[in-house]
């Protein structure tokens, strides 16, 4: 792009601060522009950091940028992101969409009425090591796929601990991850059964090719490590995936992540595999997951 892409930030709580802030504002192609959030005093301190300004209301943001990125609770991004969208405003979105299917839905109409660029920072399909497991697995025969994610990072004391991410034992917060690489990896999918039992979330899916996966989610397990590890048995053998953005630097992931939104702005066309219909769709399979296990989504 000749210039940089303008991106507003929603948000200033600890995910703002450490990844989607200083992720926007190293550019090259992106640059951060403003900071709203619903506590002046957190945008005020974020926004100052980077020597941008912090807003006071939603129209000053919109009127500050090209794009608008969230760093916010799920059902808070789902109700700003449609008025993003109604302003023109591109939107780089954090998984999942919202907390229920008829929100998601409802952002992705708002998408397609408003026609602007989406992204999900569904931040392991940026990283090198999903991309080469993924090629690994081309022109042999999927059996089955196993992915793990299971870490103590909403316990007491974390930042993360917030009531969303433990009301609903690492679904909502880590599903999106593991959903989302099990049907790159093996296609599209059905929920056959699942279980939550002590937070722990488990769940069998059953592919259109024949394969079928199972996951294994938690995020309250004290002393965990918090790798995702995947691992897929083909007829050729076996292939692992071990924590991939442990093995790319935060800079790297960052401009992936950045570059490649911008690059989508500048031709006015999302890629389907990263935007706001491919984060319905996870939403979808939350969804299902939720019933499978004899819960229900907010």
């Amino acid at each position: 792009m000749a210039e940089r892409l303008r991106v507003g930030l929603v948000g200033a709580g600890p995910w703002a601060g450490m990844f989607t802030a200083p992720m926007l504002a190293a550019g090259p192609a992106t640059t951060l522009s403003a900071v709203w959030a619903r506590r002046p005093q957190a945008s005020g301190e974020l926004a100052q950091r980077y020597g941008v300004a912090t807003v006071a209301s939603l129209d000053d943001l919109f009127g500050s940028c090209d794009a608008v990125a969230f760093a916010v609770p799920p059902d808070v991004q789902a109700t700003i992101a449609v008025d993003a969208a109604a302003a023109g405003k591109h939107l780089l979105l954090d998984k999942p969409l919202a907390f229920t299917v008829e929100a998601a839905e409802d952002l992705a109409r708002a998408v397609d009425r408003a026609g602007v660029v989406t992204q999900m920072v569904l931040t392991n399909r940026y990283t090198d090591a999903v991309a080469d497991f993924l090629a690994g697995l081309d022109g042999g025969r999927l059996l089955t796929v196993r992915a793990e994610f299971v870490s103590g990072a909403a316990l007491d004391g974390s930042p993360f601990a917030t009531p969303w991410r433990r009301e609903d034992n690492a679904l909502l917060d880590l599903g999106p991850h593991v959903l989302d690489l099990l049907e790159a990896a093996a296609g599209p999918a059905r929920v056959v059964t699942a279980a939550n039992v002590g937070g722990c979330v488990t769940a069998t899916l059953a592919h259109d090719s024949g394969a079928v996966s199972q996951l294994i989610l938690s995020i309250t397990t004290p002393g965990a490590d918090g790798h995702f590890r995947v691992t897929a048995v083909t007829d050729r053998g076996r292939t692992d995936l071990a924590d991939p953005t442990a093995a790319q630097s935060r800079e790297k992931l960052h401009r992936a992540i950045t570059d490649r939104f911008a690059a989508a702005v500048q031709a006015g066309q999302a890629d389907p595999a990263l935007d706001v219909h491919r984060g319905v769709r996870l939403q979808r399979l939350l969804d299902a997951v939720h019933r499978a296990a004899g819960s229900h989504p907010r």
